[in-house]
């Protein structure tokens, strides 16, 4: 007689009569069903990584942390999830990831089709089965560019001055500029005084379905007389936390569908799991890993001087380990000196540096360079445009390499972590006059 049967997580309330009913057949042998018990999406999540194969998870309708996330960290692992409904929410599983849905009551024979349906039984011998990756790889229609580097440096008003630039362009008129960063600069740049609603909303709004474009035009600033939309980040550098990487995943596609063109203010921080062994620094470079991977373009920003230096090729080195290619990076050297030699001898020392340290890296373009603009300040304060001399520099190296041939659709994004049975294993800088410009 064969020992198949079906492994079964269950969260629902403690007192739910389907989670005593289930409970009740498995325990009688009336089922050919393994059922464990979960009390909280935590406590899933803790069995689903403990790499055994289950073959369903059934999830009460009501139960908090029912979500995009619980669902695909269940799919992630090979694990069907089945919802229970009691008709009192009205929700479109199937967008979630849901592969079946239960109306509350039902009985064993019910249980058993949907789990014949969507799962498989499994075997005392059976081994990890293989676990795809993440549903969100196939490329959408969106460009993206990354705008990136140290505090300090004017990573923001680059980005600022992109968005400005690429906004102009007759065939782009849809165009986001997104602040992604941990510590936010665009909500006082652009002086937003309400700082309601923003990205933690965007991404909330994609955690339990997909917001109707009404829905996600309500957290988005429309800004007309600068020709682009703005959406306004983190209100607190730890509100990280809530945003989860399922439901970015899912506003980046909303996002793609909407805009043309998102350009994203991201912080230089990279590093994961992979490079540090943290899982929580890993959660808190989410926004810039993400934006990073699946960018057309990542600027790196840096200054003038040893310094600036120093930290715009940590951010280049930082960028290539993460795996984006090098022709997809752009250096930018912001309040650049505008002498030819002192940019001459720019050049020199960030490629020599790159080249040193990542000798297997493809061929970076040229840095940009973004000449200092001493009313800046003021500027901003008046709300006005930013200068034609900062904007066009950095606009026509951005759009030079966007047309390129060899800037090709997004990577995918970032794969996820899957557990391995024992034994299983066997220069465009010519175009440039002195000043900057584009010749």
């Amino acid at each position: 007689m064969s020992s198949a049967r079906y492994v079964v997580l269950g969260l629902a309330p403690v007192r739910s009569e389907w989670f005593r009913s289930v409970a009740r057949w498995a325990n009688e042998a009336a089922i050919p069903v393994e059922f464990i018990k979960c009390i909280s999406a935590t406590e899933v999540r803790a069995r689903l990584d403990e790499g055994r194969p289950f073959s369903a998870l059934l999830v009460d309708a009501s139960v908090p942390g029912a979500d995009r996330d619980l669902f695909d960290a269940a799919r992630t692992n090979g694990c069907a999830s089945v919802i229970v409904d009691n008709g009192l929410v009205d929700r479109d599983w199937g967008t979630l990831g849901v592969a079946g849905v239960l109306s509350d009551p039902f009985g064993s024979a019910d249980l058993l089709t949907a789990l014949e349906r969507v799962g498989q039984r499994v075997d005392h011998a059976t081994q990890l089965r293989d676990r795809p990756t993440s549903a969100e790889t196939t490329p959408l229609g969106g460009r993206t560019v990354v705008v990136t580097g140290t505090g300090g440096i004017g990573t923001s008003t680059v980005a600022m001055a992109i968005a400005q630039g690429l906004a102009r362009e007759p065939d782009r008129t849809r165009l986001l500029l997104a602040d992604m960063a941990l510590r936010t600069s665009q909500a006082m740049m652009h002086d937003a005084r309400d700082v309601v609603p923003g990205l933690v909303e965007l991404v909330d709004s994609h955690r339990l379905g997909t917001p109707d474009d009404d829905d996600v035009a309500r957290t988005i600033y429309n800004l007309p007389d600068r020709g682009y939309h703005l959406l306004l980040g983190l209100r607190h550098e730890r509100d990280w936390h809530a945003v989860s990487a399922r439901s970015l995943q899912a506003s980046w596609a909303t996002l793609d569908r909407l805009y043309t063109t998102t350009v994203a203010d991201v912080t230089g921080e990279f590093e994961g799991t992979d490079e540090t062994g943290a899982n929580d620094l890993e959660d808190r470079n989410r926004l810039a890993r993400t934006a990073a991977l699946r960018a057309d373009l990542v600027v790196a920003v840096g200054a003038p001087g040893a310094w600036g230096v120093h930290r715009l090729v940590q951010t280049i080195l930082s960028v290539l380990e993460l795996g984006v290619p090098g022709e997809r990076i752009l250096p930018c050297i912001n309040r650049a000196p505008r002498q030819a030699r002192g940019r001459a001898g720019i050049t020199a020392a960030v490629g020599d540096l790159v080249s040193s340290r990542a000798p297997d890296a493809t061929a970076l373009a040229s840095p940009v360079y973004v000449p200092e603009r001493k009313q800046l300040e003021a500027t901003l304060r008046d709300g006005d445009l930013l200068p034609s001399q900062m904007v066009e520099p950095v606009t026509s190296a951005v759009h030079a390499l966007l047309s390129r041939s060899t800037v090709t659709a997004p990577l995918a994004n970032e794969p996820v972590p899957m557990p391995v049975a024992p034994g299983s294993l066997g220069a465009w800088g010519d175009d440039l006059d002195d000043d900057g410009a584009a010749g």
